[in-house]
């Protein structure tokens, strides 16, 4: 029987770092990994970085970083900068949230893994304008 390997990695669908099962790479892509959560068996692919790619801790550039905005979309791999925090991360994943919003997960410096929201809709314009033309 084949040993297996675990590691520690964000589980969305639980929303904590917990341990994951390695299961195989993605057919076809040699750069992505099948993941399986111990706590609720869901299946997660996630991207693997070559060492030489990984940037060191501390070593993140808020000059360098895109500032973060709700209403913007980001790609994986891409270094944020939340200035609310003052903290640097990077776009480890991509998900939805439990509406259906789409949702990045960044691996900050400080804060840790956390979940963002992205390409976030204006709903409170449309509605005030929608309340006007009914008063009118």
């Amino acid at each position: 029987m084949a040993r297996t390997k675990y590691s520690m990695h964000f589980c969305v669908y639980c929303n904590k770092d917990t341990r994951m099962e390695m299961m195989n790479e993605a057919h076809g892509s040699a750069d992505k990994l099948w993941l399986r959560c111990s706590r609720c068996h869901h299946m997660s692919m996630m991207e693997t970085v070559a060492k030489s790619d990984t940037p060191a801790k501390g070593k993140g550039d808020p000059v360098n970083a895109t500032k973060y905005n709700p209403r913007e979309s980001f790609e994986i791999g891409q270094s944020i900068f939340h200035s609310e925090w003052d903290d640097v991360g990077k776009v480890i994943g991509k998900t939805k949230t439990s509406d259906g919003s789409p949702a990045i997960v960044v691996s900050f410096e400080k804060q840790g893994q956390r979940r963002l929201i992205e390409n976030l809709k204006s709903t409170e314009t449309e509605e005030t304008t929608d309340v006007q033309q009914v008063l009118s």
